[in-house]
């Protein structure tokens, strides 16, 4: 048992230390499963449906291509 006259068992910048430590270990452990739930979500996508086209967008009209808007 620590007495007054011995101070803390552990000290502040022990207890620092300790914290950085835990918070590096928890940000680790985050970004491994952000990583792999990335990794699992590209994986769904087929590879030939990638293409030049960003889904949800409509392509322009023919009529508009090459034509600059009045200003």
């Amino acid at each position: 048992m620590a007495t007054s006259t011995q101070g803390a068992i552990i000290s502040t910048l022990g207890w620092i230390v300790i914290g950085v430590a835990a918070w590096l270990v928890v940000a680790l452990v985050v970004g491994v499963l952000i990583g792999r739930m990335i990794r699992r979500r590209d994986a769904q996508i087929p590879r030939e449906a990638e293409s030049s086209e960003t889904p949800g967008v409509p392509a322009p009209a023919p009529d508009s291509v090459g034509r600059r808007r009045r200003q």
